[in-house]
């Protein structure tokens, strides 16, 4: 019985611990809402339900890559680093939009993400049809298609 109780106490103790390493980072995550989207020097924006809409406006301007991706994930943190460097690069022709999908779930249903890491190119408010780049490919395979998304206007 004893052998139970301690490990109901890992147990206990490895949920406790979880919660207070995740729950407060979810909480940071969230912007106040009503509040204008936040756009970085280098073109990246983090896109949440409460921000999306201003994202989308800005969609009208420019191409909008939405990348729908995890902290937990591999391809994704390998990916982050390189679509940013390529979003500071391209000098503004295209924002990225980073969204957690732990944290806007509404948002990878309403776009159907199965795959991570997904990026989604939008333009005029609209996804652009047969558009989606799925998993890192590499940095070159990357430009390739931010190149291509950019020609379709």
């Amino acid at each position: 019985m004893s052998l139970l109780k301690n490990w109901l106490r890992a147990g206990v103790a490895v949920v406790a611990l979880v919660a207070s390493t995740v729950l407060p980072a979810a909480a940071q995550a969230a912007p106040v809402a009503g509040s204008t989207i936040q756009i970085s020097a280098e073109n990246v924006v983090k896109v949440t339900s409460a921000n999306y809409q201003q994202v989308m406006e800005e969609s009208k301007t420019r191409l909008v890559v939405l990348d729908f991706g995890a902290t937990w994930c591999p391809p994704c943190r390998q990916l982050k680093p390189v679509i940013e460097k390529l979003a500071a690069e391209y000098g503004g022709r295209f924002l990225l939009g980073e969204v957690d999908v732990d944290v806007s779930r509404d948002l990878s249903s309403r776009y159907r993400i199965q795959y991570l890491p997904t990026l989604v190119p939008v333009r005029n408010t609209a996804e652009l049809p047969g558009s989606r780049m799925i998993g890192f490919k590499g940095e070159t395979a990357l430009r390739t298609w931010i190149d291509a998304q950019l020609a379709k206007g």
